[in-house]
């Protein structure tokens, strides 16, 4: 049995499961749109129900039951400005429903996918509709409009579902468009898919682009990787592997400078939106912004470094979106993105049949087709 703190703040209740300690970065966690509130799970790597902000309890109380328990449920209903109590909690019905629900929503925004890993990348409208059918399951906590918003968002989808998704999964959509009053021809072939799911085509190969170069006459001074912080750039902007941002310093002479190769992610090169590596040449010195260009699978970039000649070159080196940057992460940022690299493979374990834990959700669609094409990644 769990316990959950119930406090009254101004503008509703906070529900927060008892004994977590402080919040990891935000990559790590999963949020998902309740009726009458949100619900947050703070590690996704983690077993447990979520967190959960109330603003409409009168709305919520129609899950809270089945999600919490009948003591939080009551518990809830009679918090009063200014108190706070400590109850026990579920875990009841809907707890596994909502916990796949916000696996899924975290595999759609944060996914490690990474070459440089072998972590294939998930197709977002197939894992979309299957999202679909979880938020239809767990229709009781969330808006009237929740399962239909995410198929009609992803009903490019359609084809893939049909060609190599599971009948169940066609079926459950199926009755998502039913209940929304959703028609079309897409939608009308998901009540005849019934073919088991076709093997994926071959992929071309991947070419990992090469090391920087070093230019003639140029002498290299020092390697290193940088910090590759997912919360710098849009998920799937780069990369997601620790691996992903390598430095060179080289020596000209007695000048000196440092050329920078971020590898892409799934997103690709955007014209409108391109990353600047952020550079600090040596402790207390001040950051020097490097812009990066698209050079084959990467994103590239150079410029001189203020060194003394004699100096042994070791600077950090970050990659960041300028407009999108919140700032570093801070530390042991490092180990929860170890831990989603696990949680990811753990994914595509399952995918491929290992068996599940008990209460692990089964592997989405959009994992299995992944796992399918791993071979060709």
């Amino acid at each position: 049995m769990t316990d959950v703190e119930i406090t009254a703040v101004e503008g509703g209740v906070t529900v927060a499961v008892a004994g977590r300690g402080a919040a990891p970065p935000l990559f790590a966690s999963s949020v998902v749109d309740a009726d009458g509130g949100l619900l947050t799970w703070p590690d996704i790597t983690a077993s447990g129900l979520p967190d959960a902000h109330l603003d409409d309890v009168s709305a919520a109380q129609g899950w809270l039951w089945d999600l919490y328990g009948p003591d939080t449920a009551r518990a809830v209903g009679a918090a009063a400005p200014g108190t706070a109590v400590r109850v026990p909690a579920g875990p009841g019905a809907l707890e596994r429903p909502l916990a796949a629900l916000a696996l899924g929503h975290w595999a759609a925004r944060w996914w490690p996918a990474s070459r440089l890993d072998g972590v294939p990348a998930l197709d977002t409208d197939l894992l979309g509709l299957e999202l679909a059918v979880l938020a239809h399951r767990a229709h009781r906590a969330l808006p009237p409009d929740a399962a239909a918003d995410l198929l009609l968002e992803h009903r490019a989808g359609i084809g893939a579902l049909l060609d190599e998704g599971p009948p169940g999964l066609a079926a459950g959509l199926a009755a998502v468009a039913d209940a929304a009053g959703i028609d079309g021809g897409d939608i009308d072939a998901l009540t005849g898919a019934a073919a088991p799911p076709a093997a994926p085509p071959r992929a071309d190969g991947y070419a990992l682009a090469a090391g920087p170069g070093t230019p003639g006459r140029a002498r290299t001074l020092a390697r290193g990787h940088g910090a590759n912080d997912w919360c710098r750039h849009p998920a799937g902007f780069l990369d997601a592997a620790e691996t992903a941002v390598s430095w060179t310093v080289l020596a000209h002479g007695a000048a000196r400078s440092v050329e920078v190769r971020a590898v892409m992610g799934p997103l690709g090169p955007r014209a409108s939106a391109h990353p600047v590596a952020e550079v600090v040449p040596a402790p207390g010195a001040a950051p020097v912004r490097i812009p990066l260009a698209p050079e084959g699978d990467a994103w590239v970039g150079g410029a001189g470094l203020d060194l003394p000649a004699t100096a042994v070159p070791a600077p950090d080196v970050a990659v960041l979106l300028p407009g999108f940057d919140p700032g570093p992460s801070g530390p042991g940022a490092a180990v929860f993105r170890d831990r989603l690299r696990s949680l990811a493979a753990r994914r595509l374990d399952l995918a491929r049949g290992a068996p599940a834990a008990p209460g692990e959700p089964p592997p989405f669609a959009a994992e299995v087709r992944a796992a399918r094409a791993d071979e060709d990644f």
